[in-house]
């Protein structure tokens, strides 16, 4: 007579072991846990100042733009709509070809106000720009 075992017999099996699906869900909550902090709106980004003094081998001729707090530009000291810089500043190219630009913008204002004021000097033509951030722009 033969034996028979339930060693090879097939078995179903009823319980599921829920470690794997613990190990996911901890490393899915220490993942997120780290990244919210980072979805944050930071729509805006704080351009850094510096406190060191002019560089003394820039240009001789300078133009200062500044663009204060109320967005409102003055450019050498008279106040310019920002419809009306390209055409200031192409005069300045013509008039005078070698001046630079020096550029006072709020720290506080959106880095897009910047890059839209250097768009415009590089429209107009000028080479030399110099960007100072300061905390109160006073033309």
């Amino acid at each position: 007579m033969r034996r028979q075992s339930n060693r090879h017999q097939l078995r179903l099996i009823t319980e599921i072991s829920i470690t794997p699906l613990l190990d996911l869900v901890l490393v899915l909550l220490f993942v997120f846990m780290l990244a919210a902090p980072l979805m944050k709106d930071g729509g805006s980004i704080m351009v850094p100042t510096s406190s060191a003094s002019p560089v003394p081998n820039g240009p001789r001729d300078v133009v200062t733009l500044a663009l204060d707090k109320s967005q409102s530009l003055t450019l050498d000291g008279r106040s310019v709509a920002m419809n009306d810089l390209g055409q200031e500043l192409a005069n300045i190219v013509k008039t005078r070809p070698q001046a630079g630009v020096l550029v006072q913008i709020y720290r506080d204002l959106p880095v897009q106000e910047l890059v839209t004021l250097m768009d415009v000097l590089n429209t107009a033509g000028i080479a030399k720009t110099s960007i100072a951030t300061l905390s109160n722009v006073v033309p």
